[in-house]
């Protein structure tokens, strides 16, 4: 299986073969230790074409809840809730509800989510839908949005994990495009984030320390086509460490919740801490591994929460414009550098030192193709790692992460390599 990195048992498995008596030592280490992997992935909560809902350890803040008053407060919300919206209106009862549940502590408004069960919430979901004579929803995309997350915040793993399954637009979906039968979601159990050494790969590839907890070398792609995003992410991260503890946070009942900018205004997206599972391991992004009891996650709530802003997985699969997930991140203006400036290379390593994010992309039509020598893959993005003005060279970062083989992990290119494999080059900064 593959560890999260820095698993000194890796490397030890790795090694063992080429040591004199290497594998008896592994052998009585494991003897001596009990070490076993054995328990598998049986005590993970997996639910194959569904979400999982399960009970899990929960300290809520404020006081502990006035049964008699939820009760009431919950009926009469569930009656606003059923009521006529073609008499009294949607946006006037979703209105109503709102005013009854904001002022209940979370342990009262998590008594009415789980009495409200998926039928109340389904209702809930569908109401804010409703459009008027006008084509117009009865509360718009930012309100719905409000809406969820203020109550994915406030309420228990459960019933967050209740929310997830009963409002279905609160949360992505995803379509594998795979019959295998062997789909659905997962509760990882692996870190959200973590921060760790320098260490080496599966490929005998030495990575340099990372210094923060949500650092650009975690970035492994997944099976999504989410390239353009992630290694935006990976850019912005290596330009601005600091970023990330402003922009995602792991919030006290599990769920997370992730800033990002849609026209320059920023957007809280709360996401419930489920991730797609298939195959035996996560399906998107991850941190080194796609085991779920190891893998830091906070790539794959970072793709997730980019997933409800788009609309759902194949709406950010299909791959999209480097330009759009920069501004994304940062809610900044992005500018487009010439390709066909000889001080290209001076000039990338300029903005670097300014703190800003590059990203490249390359030609072609599929990035199961290969370009430059099998260095670079066709139709797909890479930030911009590092720059050597004096040669006249860049090294584009692939975000596939560190599995990968050397050669298509990283890759330095000459300026004219990168007039021949690089479509453009775009920089925002971050600071």
């Amino acid at each position: 299986m593959g560890y999260h990195r820095n698993n000194w048992r890796q490397v030890a498995d790795l090694a063992a073969p080429f040591i004199p008596g290497g594998r008896e030592l592994m052998s009585a280490v494991d003897a001596v230790h009990g070490i076993s992997d054995s328990v598998g992935r049986d005590r993970l909560h997996y639910v194959q074409g569904g979400h999982p809902v399960v009970e899990l350890p929960w300290q809520p803040p404020g006081p502990l809840p006035n049964h008699q008053r939820a009760d009431e407060i919950g009926r009469q919300a569930w009656n606003a809730l059923f009521a006529d919206e073609q008499r009294y209106g949607a946006r006037s009862l979703l209105d109503q509800v709102g005013n009854l549940l904001v002022p209940l502590p979370p342990t009262e408004l998590d008594l009415v989510i789980r009495r409200f069960g998926t039928q109340g919430l389904d209702r809930w979901d569908s109401l804010a839908h409703v459009e008027d004579e006008h084509g117009r929803p009865a509360y718009d995309w930012r309100r719905q949005q409000e809406l969820f997350t203020w109550l994915l915040r406030s309420v228990s793993p459960y019933a967050a994990m209740l929310i997830g399954t009963g409002m279905p637009c609160s949360q992505p979906d995803y379509d594998a495009g795979c019959d295998c039968a062997d789909h659905g979601w997962v509760l990882p159990e692996g870190p959200f984030a973590q921060v760790d050494g320098a260490y080496v790969t599966e490929n005998w590839q030495w990575v340099s320390a990372a210094t923060e907890a949500m650092s650009w070398q975690d970035m492994d792609q997944g099976r999504f086509g989410t390239c353009w995003l992630l290694t935006s992410m990976q850019a912005v991260l290596q330009a601005n460490p600091q970023y990330a503890p402003r922009h995602l946070c792991l919030e006290a009942n599990g769920t997370v919740t992730v800033t990002l900018y849609d026209q320059g205004s920023s957007v809280a997206l709360t996401v419930v801490p489920d991730l797609p599972y298939g195959h035996g391991g996560l399906w998107g992004a991850k941190g080194h591994t796609a085991d779920a009891r190891y893998a830091e996650t906070w790539p794959g709530y970072f793709e997730k929460a980019a997933a409800q802003l788009f609309g759902n997985y194949p709406d950010i699969a299909r791959g999209g414009p480097v330009d759009v997930a920069l501004a994304t991140l940062t809610g900044r203006q992005v500018q487009e550098l010439d390709l066909a400036s000889p001080w290209l290379a001076r000039e990338i390593a300029d903005r670097k030192a300014r703190g800003q994010a590059l990203v490249a992309a390359t030609y072609g039509t599929s990035d199961r193709d290969q370009i430059a020598g099998g260095r670079l893959a066709a139709n797909h993005a890479y930030f911009i790692k590092d720059a050597d003005p004096t040669g006249g060279r860049i090294c584009l970062g692939n975000p596939w992460g560190d599995g990968a083989t050397r050669q298509m992990w990283e890759c330095w290119l000459t300026l004219p390599e990168v007039g021949s494999h690089v479509a453009l080059i775009n920089a925002v900064d971050t600071w």
